[in-house]
């Protein structure tokens, strides 16, 4: 399947940035992917899932010539997920958690469609 060669490609990535001791895990790292054509339509159509197919915590998909970046994010990781994410540490009575758990701790949830 297409999906699984592109998340191979940035599993090598990713790989690389751990053995240069750059991160310890891939959620510790922000993908950006640059593609055209069916690549690019595939790799769209997961929408904010594609972070969850490539075991990551941030993505950006953009157009234009194939290219890949990987790169370490400097946020706090969260508790329950182990997403590194920027809102980590923003609701005091849940510093340890990023707002994605808490709403799917206690609002109405995240809406996933793919992964």
């Amino acid at each position: 399947h297409k999906i699984r060669s592109y998340r191979s490609e940035v599993t090598k990535a990713l790989e690389d940035l751990r053995a240069a001791g750059k991160i310890g895990s891939s959620l510790q790292a922000a993908v950006r992917i640059q593609a055209e054509g069916e690549k690019f339509d595939l790799l769209a159509s997961l929408g904010n899932d594609l972070r969850f197919v490539l075991i990551c915590s941030e993505t950006t998909l953009v157009k234009g010539k194939d290219a890949l970046e990987c790169s370490p994010l400097p946020h706090g990781k969260c508790e329950r997920c182990w997403h590194v994410r920027e809102d980590v540490g923003t609701h005091p009575e849940h510093p340890d958690l990023c707002e994605r758990c808490l709403s799917n701790l206690f609002g109405e949830g995240e809406s996933r469609a793919c992964a």
